[in-house]
């Protein structure tokens, strides 16, 4: 944090009464939540590790920045081409990678609206659900590895990973499927699903099959009416 940040944050609790910090940068509060689940952790000025899939770009609507900024580190990945070139430049303590994440080793069609798109995905069936499909410009092979192949490569520079994001556009199963969860197991989850209420994860295949992990569900917020991001606590963390 810059002097000059420092310098804000000390008259806003002059004036304020608190420590209370304004400089969020998720689309849809997501760091807000996360900086109170982590609050013991950023207070005693612990230093954590994110992986941050479908990462988009290194502040605008990022559920990591705020932590980076906290001297955190961690991995980003995002498939649009070009993406890691800013990230490169703006995160350089991170580990940028441009490719997919899914179940298989392989090269997969990857549906683009625009570089600046939020909705690029791997995923025609949620473009089409979206009503955006008819906004794809154009259509690239680009090639996905399985999450567990990707931490076993970059594990020499983490001991644990505090924090699991994941925004996929529709493929989170297919991304949560493709760990090795009994080598890496995040302390917090949080991963946009395409759901509208809290009766939906329930039956939601990711909720379910974090639930049988052993994560429990302590917050949700809304994007859209029928898009959240929902977060996951592994039940032995103690936020």
């Amino acid at each position: 944090m810059s002097l000059t940040d420092n310098i804000k944050k000390m008259l806003r609790k002059a004036i304020l009464g608190v420590d209370l910090s304004n400089y969020f940068f998720s689309q849809g509060g997501e760091d807000a939540i996360l900086q109170n689940i982590f609050r013991k952790q950023l207070d005693q000025k612990q230093k954590g590790f994110f992986v941050d899939v479908g990462a988009f770009h290194p502040y605008k609507d990022s559920n990591t920045y705020l932590f980076y900024r906290n001297s955190w580190t961690g991995i980003n990945i995002d498939a649009t081409p070009g993406s890691m070139q800013a990230f490169n430049k703006l995160r350089p303590n991170d580990i940028n990678l441009e490719c997919g994440v899914g179940e298989v080793e392989q090269e997969v069609n990857y549906f683009i609206i625009s570089d600046n798109s939020t909705m690029n995905s791997f995923s025609k069936e949620n473009l089409v659900e979206n009503g955006m499909f008819k906004e794809v410009t154009k259509t690239i092979p680009v090639k996905v590895w399985p999450l567990k192949k990707i931490l076993q490569q970059y594990e020499s520079k983490f001991s644990q990973i505090d924090l699991l994001n994941i925004d996929v556009e529709g493929l989170d199963f297919e991304v949560l499927n493709s760990n090795d969860w009994t080598k890496y197991k995040p302390k917090i989850i949080a991963v946009e699903l395409n759901i509208r209420s809290i009766d939906d994860l329930l039956t939601h295949r990711s909720a379910i099959f974090l639930k049988n992990l052993g994560y429990i569900i302590v917050a949700k917020n809304v994007i859209l009416n029928n898009v959240a991001t929902v977060f996951f606590a592994r039940n032995d963390f103690n936020y």
